[in-house]
C-alpha cells in the first residue's frame, strides 16, 4: 500500500456514498471488510505521517465527527451498538494519533 491508496481508502470507508457510516445510517449494515481496510489504511497513515506537520484535507475531513458516526440510540440490538459504540472510540484515537504525532 502506498499513502495515495491509504488516502483513498480512508475516504471512501468514511465520507463517500459508499462508506461505513452511510450504509449503517441507511441500510443499518456494518460492512466488517470495508472497516478493517479502513483500519490498515489508518494504522499506515499515522506512520507516514508521524512527525510531519502536514496531513491531506481528504484524511482530515474523514476524520471529523467520526466517533459521533458510529454513535446510534437505536435501530441495532444492543451488543451492536456497543460494538459500533467501540468502533467510533477506536477510529477517534486513530484520528487524534493521525494529527498528534
Amino acid at each position: 500500500m502506498d499513502i495515495e491508496q491509504a488516502i483513498d481508502i480512508i475516504y471512501t470507508g468514511l465520507v463517500s456514498e459508499k462508506s461505513v457510516p452511510v450504509r449503517l445510517a441507511s441500510f443499518r449494515i456494518l460492512d466488517f471488510g470495508m472497516l478493517d481496510q479502513v483500519r490498515e489504511a489508518l494504522d499506515f497513515a499515522i506512520k507516514y505521517y508521524k512527525g510531519k506537520s502536514f496531513v491531506p484535507k481528504k484524511i482530515a475531513m474523514a476524520m471529523v465527527d467520526l466517533q459521533g458516526a458510529f454513535f446510534f440510540k437505536n435501530g441495532f440490538e444492543e451488543e451492536m451498538l456497543r460494538k459500533l459504540e467501540d468502533i467510533g472510540i477506536e477510529f477517534q484515537e486513530k484520528a487524534l494519533k493521525i494529527f498528534s504525532e
